[in-house]
């Protein structure tokens, strides 16, 4: 493979690194030396003892263990950071561990089917979150760098926390911060054996609006652990799955093309203020439904025959099947000059309402309005096997050895098909037409309500009949299937200082290699011979619209039976292999590409414990070297020959030296008060799409070449850190803090122009438009560049309180989680999609984010309301492709109920629960540029759960 390499430049920032030698803080849980911080497990959570000074123990169990165990571990971290442990995972109606991490403060998520997948940290997208299970860089079933953090299923993780700072000892990456999981440690454990089972049912009240799947589901764990061999031997095995409904109703308005661009007239202004107005590309009315299907599985094994040798191996398997399809109506082409508007509503300049009719031909357009039936099948299937292996060993009682070993894969199946059914008629001859090639047969009538459902009036067409009007004219079969995998090898060594300022040295090294890949294919299916065809009427069954989506006018639709249809057409199997008779495009190949990623790190790390003005003082300063070297490769069609056989491998790359400097200080100004201060440097890597080598190229008739696509040339994104965090702790189970912090953001990845970029290296077949032209090597290259930064800035709020000591009994079970946080940035990016061009904030960053808790635990009964709040914030659309749009403000509440009977009754060690997730149905809403410029609407309805757990 031809290839070519920008060698080695040195990254770093001499300012950050004059004024901090090195830094970081000793990882927790560094995977090389996790076993040297033995962890609470989770059964041990939910029944910590804490002991006070006098003769007298005080049991703090349940929810208020499990804060008061997250307070100290959090107390203990030697960076600033926040955790949340067993039984706050296990409590609330999270079903994944995503939504239990957007509790703790700074911290959101974005919702996917309804509940969290992705995580934003401090103003920061899921772009510049890193994730490690158990010290361990995580792959992905995105297709990306991004975790989806639905994969981890929250019954099987004991602890997840929040790294907000980084240290030289923790693998590097993540500059909105780390997010770290840890599953059980059986050695860890005060008994020989501990179990736990959990069985929930679970309902959807918007479930049945769906015609692909029913209300109800369940989630269903196991977990058991035992000591054996003399305390010497550790196992653990845990199981849990998950089935749900996963249901969504949805608006989704297209974007707004700039007047005069992808056919939209120019000149138009029906307000008279001399500005052009600016038009949709059209809208869909949805129903998303499917169920989803989730298996987790967690294998431990842990091993110490002595003192000083310690022996875990780990590992994880998860399964996620989305069996999910999108169905109802699609208006589409409203913005061609050919659609003729009459009683049109503008809203500053952009059109939001009126009478849309198709005037094929009546302005020269050659495009007009359309309708189709909508039935899509978007099902997924995603696999994440990591597999773990630690060895550690004490030399001395004053120098610890270890070596770690990893293999993690993700594999992601998007079935990506559907087929299209759109409206015809007959010609006076008699013959079937298009409904759109006929000029004043088609038209719809709707008003768009900012952030409240629209009003459709009228659209033309009965979307129920497939027998005569909607009829099968092709169909689309576009399946993506993506491989994410990274072995890795660590070694870490601990030194003890004996005294003195440094109390400790950690020095170590990582290698990892990562290999990527996607493939893309697609199908000509939408030139059938013999079409259009009349779908049976035995594969059609008839959906809608309930509620104040059927009075809005919301009409009702044909849903079909999309795998059955495809073998109707095209003969067996049809949907799921190459249809007989059908070529592949050849732009998908185009789309394919592989990412070879190698990096190499080393650290050196002094541990601090000493007196500073008469005060303890801890932390660390130490530095990390990043070695990376990166290619990423595609195919290109020859010019002139077969674009689907006649095809030539390009590569290119780049490899970068980062060094990362970092400090931590923690001040105890007293038994009860923390300050810590953090300076520190922190990279982000660039998302595997925008890293891509797929890369399209062709030469002009000056004789450059120019091109569009990936860039396998970027570097990372880059940021000076600053952090101060002021703590006080409120006896074992309560906390005050104030955060603040300061994000340098040196460069920004944004679309741009790599001016110079090397075509012919990279193995181009560069042909020239005519034989007296010389071709260059070197041209333009629009992709994502390292653009100009900025600074992200904020400030942290935390209360946790219980009342047990200040309150009468019954009150003295209340208690609160207090979180706000509040960011600021000035990067924004330009963005058109609302039809004028605007500069949009930062994508993920929500000016104000509170997650607020309420509690009450007394006697074995115990209830919980959670709220989580975000102010409006840049994000991806769900729609035809991907969008930038704003989304709205939302707020989510949570609620639980449960009782735990007496440890010493029958029923000792059950405990019964009902929850209430998203009760109120908040929906999630978006628009382009103004409010009025209605994005997408969208409705997941309530869950609610009922069971039971049951420990031992």
């Amino acid at each position: 493979m031809m290839g070519f390499r920008i060698r080695t430049q040195l990254v770093g920032s001499v300012s950050l690194a004059a004024f901090s030698t090195t830094l970081a803080c000793i990882a927790f849980p560094q995977a090389a030396l996790a076993q040297d911080n033995a962890a609470q497990n989770a059964e041990d959570q939910a029944d910590t003892n804490l002991t006070s000074e006098d003769e007298n123990v005080i049991i703090v169990t349940g929810f208020r263990g499990s804060v008061a165990n997250a307070i100290s571990e959090k107390r203990d971290l030697p960076f600033i950071a926040d955790v949340v442990s067993a039984d706050d995972i296990a409590g609330l109606p999270d079903t994944s561990i995503a939504e239990s991490l957007a509790r703790l403060p700074g911290v959101t998520s974005q919702r996917t089917g309804g509940q969290a997948s992705a995580i934003n940290i401090r103003g920061l997208s899921q772009d510049l979150v890193s994730a490690s299970l158990n010290g361990r860089e995580q792959v992905a079933t995105s297709g990306d760098r991004v975790i989806e953090f639905n994969q981890y299923p929250s019954e099987l993780i004991r602890q997840a926390a929040v790294y907000k700072t980084p240290v030289a000892s923790i693998i590097a990456g993540g500059i909105a911060g780390r997010v770290e999981l840890e599953t059980v440690r059986p050695l860890d454990n005060s008994d020989d054996f501990v179990g736990a089972i959990n069985i929930r049912g679970l309902y959807n009240d918007h479930a049945g609006q769906s015609t692909d799947v029913g209300e109800f589901g369940y989630r269903i764990s196991g977990s058991i652990q035992a000591k054996l061999a003399d305390d010497t031997l550790g196992l653990a095995l845990g199981y849990a799955r998950l089935f749900q409904p996963n249901v969504a109703t949805r608006f989704v308005q297209f974007d707004f093309p700039l007047p005069g661009n992808n056919g939209s007239p120019a000149g138009e202004d029906f307000d008279g203020n001399g500005i052009d107005d600016r038009r949709s590309f059209g809208n869909e009315l949805i129903q998303f439904g499917g169920r989803e299907e989730r298996d987790g599985l967690i294998g431990v094994i842990q091993y110490e025959p002595v003192p000083e040798l310690r022996v875990l191996i780990d590992g994880y398997y998860s399964r996620l099947e989305s069996d999910v399809f999108r169905r109802g109506i699609r208006v589409f082409s409203s913005q061609s000059g050919d659609t003729v508007i009459t009683n049109p509503v503008v809203v500053n300049d952009a059109i939001t309402g009126g009478t849309f009719t198709n005037q094929l031909g009546a302005n020269g357009f050659g495009f007009s309005l359309g309708t189709e039936l909508v039935n899509q099948d978007e099902g997924r299937s995603d696999e994440l096997f990591t597999l773990g292996g630690n060895i550690a060993y004490d030399f001395s009682d004053r120098f610890t050895a270890a070596l770690d070993l990893s293999f993690s894969r993700g594999e992601s199946f998007f079935n990506n098909s559907g087929i299209n059914l759109r409206p015809f008629t007959t010609d006076p001859a008699g013959a079937l037409v298009r409904a759109d090639q006929v000029p004043g047969l088609l038209s719809t009538t709707f008003q768009t309500n900012g952030l409240s459902l629209p009003v459709i009036s009228a659209i033309s067409g009965d979307f129920t009949n497939t027998q005569t009007e909607f009829l099968l004219d092709g169909q689309f079969l576009v399946p993506q299937e993506d491989t994410d995998e990274l072995f890795a090898v660590a070694v870490d060594f601990d030194l003890d200082l004996g005294g003195g300022f440094f109390k400790s040295f950690e020095f170590g090294a990582r290698y990892a290699q990562r290999d990527a890949e996607r493939i893309i294919t697609s199908f000509d299916t939408f030139n059938i011979p013999g079409a259009p065809f009349v779908v049976p009427s035995d594969l059609v069954s008839i959906g809608g619209f309930s509620g104040a989506f059927a009075a809005n006018g919301f009409p009702d639709f044909a849903a079909v039976d999309i795998g059955a249809t495809f073998d109707a057409v095209f003969g067996p199997d049809g949907g799921t292999s190459r249809p007989t008779g059908q070529d592949v495009f050849s732009f998908t190949q185009d789309q394919s590409f592989t990412i070879d990623e190698d990096v190499l790190s080393g650290y050196l790390q002094f541990n601090i414990d000493t007196i500073a003005g008469g005060l303890p003082l801890q932390g660390n300063i130490g530095v990390r070297f990043v070695y990376t070297d990166q290619e990423s490769g595609s195919t290109v069609a020859i010019p002139g020959g077969n674009a689907l056989t006649d095809r030539v491998p390009v590569s290119a790359g780049d490899s970068y030296l980062d060094i990362l400097p970092s400090v931590n200080l923690i001040l105890n100004l007293s038994d009860n008060d923390v300050l810590r201060l953090s300076a520190t440097r922190q990279i982000s890597r660039p998302s595997l799409f925008d890293l891509r080598g797929a890369i399209g190229a062709s030469v002009g008739n000056d004789g450059v070449p120019s091109g569009g696509g990936g860039n396998p040339l970027l570097r990372p994104f880059r940021a000076n850190q600053f952090d101060i965090s002021y703590e006080h702790y409120i006896g074992s189970d309560g906390i005050l803090a104030v955060a603040a912090f300061y994000k340098d953001l040196e460069t920004f990845i944004v679309g741009g122009v790599v001016p110079d970029f090397n075509f012919a290296d990279a193995g181009f077949a560069l042909v020239p438009p005519t034989t007296n032209v010389a071709v260059q090597d070197s041209g333009p290259l629009f992709a994502p560049v390292n653009g100009d930064g900025g600074f992200v800035w904020g400030v942290e709020f935390n209360l946790t309180y219980s009342f047990a000591n200040i309150l009468p009994a019954p009150l003295d079970g209340l208690g609160v989680i207090l979180n706000y946080s509040y960011s600021e940035s000035d990067l924004d990016f330009p963005s058109a999609t609302s039809g004028e061009n605007l500069n949009l904030p930062l994508p993920g960053l929500s000016e104000s984010v509170a997650n607020p808790t309420v509690y009450y635990e007394k006697s074995g009964f115990g209830a919980r309301v959670g709220m989580r709040y975000r102010t409006s914030f840049v994000a991806p659309q769900i729609g035809i492709s991907e969008l930038i749009v704003t989304n709205a403000s939302e707020t989510v509440f949570d609620a639980q109920v449960s009782y735990d009977f007496p440890e010493d009754s029958f029923l000792g060690g059950l405990k019964i629960l009902a929850q209430a997730n998203n009760f109120t149905d908040e929906p999630t809403r978006s628009f382009f540029g103004q409010r009025a410029q209605t994005g997408t609407l969208q409705f997941f309805g309530r869950t609610f759960f009922l069971g039971a757990t049951y420990s031992f």
